[in-house]
């Protein structure tokens, strides 16, 4: 019985439950969504302009819909510095419709793609937990992400915007 609390205990300690945010050194999956407008955007082409902040988001969820602005800001602080670019990417089932609500209520302008069968969202987050933010460099390396919602998401991704090349 000891010995079963003794590793419980170590897999408390050791085992992290809830938010993920870390950097990692991996290459983006690819993709090709539509944007609001209905044309086919791919994740080459966006690179081919620079780094991107990768927003997954619904409308469903507040902390998504709370991270939004701060993340429009700091795009703005490094969109001249560093020519990072944010780029939103909406999960909801109901697509378009949705997005669009929140986009409106927030006065937000910025590239929205919809992922209404998740298949995207499924190679970044396997378990579809949003907000997922990830920062891909121009060579297409995920650099820095932060799954779920958490108070160190924004500096996390400043320092590794920081960091860029």
């Amino acid at each position: 019985m000891k010995r079963l609390i003794i590793i419980l205990i170590m897999i408390a300690i050791f085992v992290p439950v809830g938010n993920e945010v870390y950097s990692k050194d991996k290459t983006a999956p690819g993709f090709a969504l539509f944007n609001m407008d209905g044309k086919l955007i791919r994740l080459s082409s966006l690179l081919a302009k620079g780094p991107i902040i990768l927003d997954f988001w619904a409308s469903y969820c507040k902390p998504c819909i709370r991270e939004m602005p701060q993340l429009i800001e700091m795009e703005k602080r490094y969109k001249r510095k560093k020519n990072v670019r944010l780029v939103l990417i909406n999960i909801d089932k109901e697509g378009k419709k949705k997005a669009s609500q929140i986009l409106k209520k927030l006065k937000i302008k910025n590239e929205c793609l919809l992922d209404i069968y998740q298949m995207t969202i499924k190679k970044y987050s396997p378990t579809l937990k949003v907000p997922a933010v990830f920062l891909i460099d121009r060579k297409g390396r995920i650099t820095f992400q932060a799954i779920g919602e958490s108070k160190e998401v924004l500096n996390g991704l400043e320092r590794a915007i920081v960091r860029l090349n």
